[in-house]
């Protein structure tokens, strides 16, 4: 797209009523000068979102949600900047001059708009279909199922009937140029006879809604057993990849979700789409899906801009833990607190590996309870593996093991240090064991893809490591310091745990390339602020008499620290388990706070 001029940005916030925009979302009442009404981002009973049209910008005190028009439309409608601006401009009468684009940019603009507008049509398409005479089968299908009208409305729920040609004849009609609807996969040639076919027949149709309201693609489910040419179709058939529709960025049920997920602070995590509109359609209405893939990076880092927490939901099958590891690890990663709502073997044998669709329509489960008492994704999972592994020959160091790896993802060392007391006490083992798994899962994970480049020899710091400005713990920073000018004491430091007690990443980043061969005194300016790097360089314990008490006595205050905060943690997440009422969680957090208290330091 062609760079909007600076002027034209500020002709349309001038222009734009700011007032009359989020009036279009949000009821708003007068409060002198300004305006008021409950925030659209957040859940609440009390008006603390304020509109000011003098200044053209608006503040939330509730959830401290704040911008201007081009911010609220851009949060609210899920927009990028050049989209808003195109919005905001047409809406109140501005033109963007064409010039600033290049001819291939605005022919791809006006193809997408295009491509917009041929889904739309789709959807009605569809649409109609399931409430006329062919829709039959459809409408059969969503009764079997339980869904209501409503859902079926909220969801725009369609059916594309047996007929080869309904849905490219209909376009035809509408003079729709036929090649973007096979762009969109909504029709395909037929080479041998000429002309074109539907790709959807006998399928319930699902559109995937963008938070805008513009249709991006459609996701359709095999209605009957068989497809109408007789033979086995897939169960699901989705939009390919187009101009509007880029699947690992998506999320099914979002647009609908989007306002439940501010209010209830959580984003629920499905696998299917008949799991998510049952999910809404039983008060669930935070709930979204991926679109028939893996969860990816890209939605994660949706989820994460829309709520504070996920739920991971997912089938209780084995093809279900298997993704649910995926997406844990896709969440640690990304920083997101995860739990898990998960069967266990002490639920009803028949529904252990169903998904949430099959257990909400057994209406044998309370799965307000179980999204309620979803416990902590790490926690939940390593349980579900030593409950999956009972009895089995080396089945606490395969866990052990299998866990470690993901553990090692978590940035924040305390919590790392946290969740080794949960796996310590859910593989009995002791909790020095743990740390060295975790610890060694973590060293290998940056031999892998680390800092050292070629020989050892280190290169840039890890990404997400903290800003070089940032200095590092200065007790941290001695301890390296004097590895530095001892070398030799290096086996002695990984003997004791040295690399558990650091919690800066840099400093672990240069204790793991130290291990392979590489000089602190050389690594310290690549990783760390002046102020830091020059407590390596100025030899401050190379005259030490004796380093190796000196070195102990360093690790040994560590470990104090350590102990400490990792008490005040447990004691911080006991609190809130009986906050929620959760007596199971608390009961294992009691547990874990005396034997934290029995073994000191």
């Amino acid at each position: 797209m062609g760079l909007i001029p600076d002027d034209v940005i500020a002709e349309i916030r001038t222009r734009a009523d700011i007032v009359a925009v989020i009036g279009q979302h949000v009821q708003l009442r007068k409060a002198g000068r300004n305006w008021k009404g409950l925030c659209p981002f957040h859940g609440e009973k009390t008006p603390s979102f304020n509109v000011s049209p003098d200044k053209g910008f608006f503040y939330c005190f509730g959830c401290q949600k704040k911008g201007d028009v081009f911010t609220f439309v851009m949060e609210y409608q899920g927009k990028s900047f050049h989209e808003t601006a195109e919005t905001l401009a047409a809406q109140f009468g501005v033109t963007i001059p064409e010039t600033q684009a290049s001819p291939e940019q605005q022919r791809a603009r006006g193809e997408r708009q295009q491509l917009l507008e041929v889904n739309k049509l789709a959807t009605q398409f569809f649409r109609e279909a399931l409430a006329g005479a062919a829709g039959q089968p459809g409408r059969d299908y969503l009764a079997r199922r339980g869904t209501t009208d409503a859902m079926r409305d909220r969801f725009q729920l369609g059916y594309a009937p047996g007929d080869w040609h309904a849905l490219a004849d209909f376009l035809k009609a509408r003079r729709v140029d036929l090649e973007l609807a096979v762009k969109l996969g909504l029709i395909a040639r037929q080479p041998r006879a000429g002309g074109f076919y539907d790709r959807f027949r006998d399928r319930l149709v699902c559109p995937v809604v963008m938070p805008g309201g513009e249709i991006a693609g459609f996701s359709a489910r095999l209605v009957g057993e068989a497809s109408p040419d007789g033979q086995a179709g897939a169960k699901y058939i989705n939009s390919p990849e187009s101009p509007v529709y880029k699947k690992s960025r998506l999320l099914f049920g979002m647009a609908q979700a989007r306002e439940a997920m501010g209010a209830k602070k959580r984003a629920v995590l499905v696998e299917g789409n008949f799991d998510v509109i049952s999910m809404h359609q039983a008060g669930f209405d935070e709930t979204v899906a991926p679109l028939g893939t893996a969860l990816t990076a890209e939605q994660i880092d949706l989820l994460r801009r829309m709520a504070p927490e996920v739920v991971l939901f997912y089938d209780g099958d084995r093809a279900g833990r298997v993704a649910t590891r995926a997406a844990l690890e896709l969440c640690l990663a990304a920083d997101v607190p995860v739990r898990v709502a998960w069967r266990s073997r002490g639920d009803d044998a028949a529904l252990e590996g169903q998904d949430p669709d099959s257990l909400l329509r057994s209406g044998r489960v309370d799965v307000e309870a179980m999204i309620k008492g979803a416990r902590d994704g790490l926690e939940a999972y390593t349980y579900a593996l030593v409950d999956a592994a009972r009895g089995a020959v080396n089945a606490r160091a395969q866990i052990l093991e299998h866990v470690a790896k993901l553990v090692s993802k978590v940035a924040e060392p305390l919590k790392r240090d946290v969740i080794a007391g949960t796996l310590a006490m859910a593989l009995d083992l002791d909790q020095g064991v743990v740390r060295n798994a975790i610890g060694a899962a973590g060293r290998r994970e940056h031999a892998r893809s680390g800092p050292s480049g070629p020989g050892g020899q280190p290169g840039a710091p890890v990404a997400g490591a903290p800003a070089a400005s940032a200095p590092p713990p200065g007790d941290e920073v001695d301890l390296l310091a004097l590895l530095a000018d001892h070398p030799s004491l290096l086996p002695t430091a990984d003997a004791n745990g040295a690399f558990s007690l650091l919690t800066d990443a840099r400093l672990r980043d240069m204790y793991s390339a130290a291990l392979r061969g590489g000089s602190l005194l050389d690594l310290a300016p690549t990783y760390l602020p002046a102020s830091s790097t020059k407590t390596f360089l100025e030899g401050r314990y190379a005259a030490t008499t004796d380093p190796q008490r000196q070195l102990l006595e360093q690790i040994a205050n560590l470990g104090t620290l350590q102990h400490k905060r990792r008490g005040a943690e447990l004691e911080r997440q006991l609190g809130e388990a009986r906050r929620r009422g959760d007596q199971h969680q608390a009961r294992l957090l009691v547990d874990q706070l005396l034997e934290h208290h029995k073994t000191g330091r």
